[in-house]
């Protein structure tokens, strides 16, 4: 798990994919104080945070890695704007996943025709991921909401 701030000048970009308020862009580039550049590769941004990165500007730039995902979560730009757009759509998939596996022990416990073990080994497995993806969430926006 990695959450971190980067300060900076980001570059306008255009997302490679927009869908459901979720951009993904292949690269997001911050030049930090002293020239140096930070390219942020496959980075997923939602919401207005999308918006401020398309745009360009100065500021922080809130930046998380974790699950096979790197995002920019949050950001408060020297214009004034302030923006917190956690992208958490895998946690949905998860959800969904974990209530299949939920529905199958309840058929199991009921002793109903039709019981899979394979959907209730998932589920448990997803359940771990999400647990992971949510604490990771999480202390992505305590990092935000403690920096002002």
């Amino acid at each position: 798990m990695s959450n971190e701030i980067v300060t900076g000048i980001v570059r306008p970009v255009e997302p490679r994919r927009n869908k459901r308020g979720y951009c993904m862009f292949d690269q997001v580039v911050i030049e930090e104080s002293g020239g140096k550049e930070r390219v942020i590769n496959k980075a997923c941004a939602g919401g207005e945070v999308a918006t401020a990165i398309r745009r360009g500007g100065t500021g922080k730039f809130y930046v998380s890695s974790y699950g096979g995902q790197t995002g920019i979560n949050g950001v408060r730009l020297a214009d004034g704007t302030k923006a917190y757009a956690h992208y958490n759509n895998v946690e949905v998939m998860l959800i969904v996943g974990i209530v299949i596996g939920a529905f199958f022990v309840v058929v199991g416990l009921a002793g109903i025709d039709g019981f899979m073990i394979t959907p209730v080994v998932i589920g448990v497995a997803f359940l771990g991921m999400y647990l992971y993806m949510r604490s990771n969430r999480l202390s992505a926006q305590k990092l935000y909401d403690e920096d002002h």
